[in-house]
């Protein structure tokens, strides 16, 4: 699976059995669009806007909401679980938990002024590996130091089943 950010909030996610794109620019390729604001107009055959379970292509997916306006996504591909989830605004609530267990990676938005927060969402999920989505360098310098490494970005995240880590999280920085 390849793991790819292309935008703000855009993440692509390409397996081998479907590309799946969250929040995507309206003419991005995927084989599947979600979204995580339910009043998003970009509508496909393949698209979806809010919270629900589906399955699409050989994957599941689960829209769990978080508000009226934003819905968190875990998907499994090529086996592995993925959960997107930006915007949060409070700890997830037991509910939430229960349907995005078993998290392998964890894509989530960190904002400086709510790093606490995020941490406890965190600590909540527990990822096999940390994906943020970050706003400023402050926010890069303080996740870096959260997690003790001087992990540089990369461009794509290349990663299979059997290299996920075991005993740790591993932080992953997409540019």
């Amino acid at each position: 699976m390849d793991i790819t950010f292309s935008d703000k909030n855009t993440i692509k996610i390409s397996g081998k059995s479907a590309d799946v794109a969250i929040n995507a620019a309206s003419g991005t390729k995927a084989d599947l669009l979600l979204f995580t604001d339910p009043s998003t107009k970009v509508v496909t055959d393949k698209s979806f806007h809010g919270p629900g379970e589906y399955e699409v292509m050989g994957m599941m997916v689960d829209g769990v909401e978080i508000d009226a306006s934003n819905t968190a996504y875990s998907l499994v591909i090529d086996d592995m679980h993925i959960t997107y989830a930006i915007g949060l605004e409070a700890p997830l609530t037991d509910a939430q938990l229960e349907r995005m267990d078993g998290v392998d990676i964890l894509v989530i938005s960190v904002q400086d002024s709510k790093a606490d927060l995020m941490n406890k969402i965190i600590s909540q999920v527990e990822p096999k590996v940390l994906i943020p989505i970050m706003d400023s360098e402050l926010e890069l310098a303080k996740i870096k130091a959260e997690f003790g490494k001087d992990t540089e970005p990369i461009d794509k995240y290349k990663l299979s089943k059997k290299d996920l880590p075991i005993d740790s999280q591993q932080l992953v920085i997409l540019k």
